[in-house]
């Protein structure tokens, strides 16, 4: 049994622990399921840990969850987390201190510098080296999320046409332009690829094992990153889609724009971005406007 398969037989086995013996309502039971249903189809086939857990809350943070939505994901998950341990072979994890971000948080921007120190801390000497290069700059460049990435396909990859297909929530695709730096990096990625790999085969990014890259190692790689060249804020993959979001407003670009670039089915999700750009356009009417 793969864990995914696993995680869904003990959801399951936690629903009827509470509505037989906790003796709760069907709705109640069903909105705990819920909660439950979405970490596991986030994880995957990945192991049920305090880590991914934490990586699934950041995650949330792009949703507009309310605040109380989020607390009942945290209790949901807290008591079936309790149950597991108590009644089946799994690890003992406690997440009671994971911080649940306020949905009115605006998210954390990095500056262009940060984000090229990102980048360039990689050369493309080796391959993982060329890789991790390359993941920054794709994540920065398309905004994409980190499950886009790691679904990313060489077929994927129009070299000619300068685009990129993603494939986004509920199998929605979208195209995303292939800037001129990113074009750079990725020609030279390939090069290494096909070197390092010896056949052509379909994921982009690969592992050392050559297995397909999963969202806990692209998490790895970004923390890592932004240690390495100091960065004092809390950096994850969304930190990149945030920022690539900001700086486009910031250069002229409009909402409607943004929101297709991002894959947002609703303008109101990409609203959060117009507040983070308040103070720079403040600063820039200071600077530019006759009347300020």
């Amino acid at each position: 049994m793969n864990i995914k398969s696993k995680i869904n037989k003990s959801i399951s086995s936690f629903s009827e622990y509470l509505l037989y013996q906790k003796g709760l309502s069907q709705n109640t039971v069903d909105s705990y399921k819920s909660d439950l249903t979405k970490l596991s189809n986030y994880l995957q086939n990945q192991d049920l840990s305090k880590t991914n857990i934490d990586n699934f809350f950041i995650d949330m943070s792009e949703f507009n969850y309310s605040s109380s939505t989020k607390k009942r994901m945290h209790s949901s998950i807290k008591n079936f987390l309790k149950y597991i341990n108590e009644n089946e072979d799994y690890e003992s994890i406690d997440i009671s201190d994971i911080k649940l971000k306020s949905s009115k948080k605006l998210p954390e921007v990095l500056s262009i510098t940060d984000i090229e120190n990102m980048i360039n801390y990689y050369n493309h000497e080796t391959y993982l080296d060329s890789r991790n290069r390359t993941v920054v700059d794709v994540l920065y460049s398309t905004g994409c999320r980190v499950s886009e990435l790691c679904d990313i396909n060489i077929s994927d990859i129009d070299l000619d046409e300068k685009y990129l297909k993603l494939k986004g929530k509920g199998s929605k695709q979208r195209i995303v332009p292939i800037g001129s730096m990113l074009y750079k990096n990725l020609m030279q990625y390939l090069n290494v690829r096909e070197t390092f790999l010896q056949n052509r085969g379909e994921p982009l990014f690969l592992s050392k094992s050559k297995n397909k890259l999963d969202r806990t190692a692209v998490f790895r790689i970004i923390k890592k990153t932004a240690k390495n060249i100091s960065l004092q804020t809390d950096v994850h993959p969304h930190t990149l889609r945030h920022s690539a979001a900001t700086h486009m407003l910031e250069g002229g670009c409009d909402l409607r724009t943004v929101q297709e670039f991002l894959g947002h089915s609703s303008v109101s999700t990409t609203q959060i971005y117009t507040k983070v750009t308040k103070e720079f356009l403040e600063e820039a009417f200071t600077e530019s406007h006759p009347r300020s």
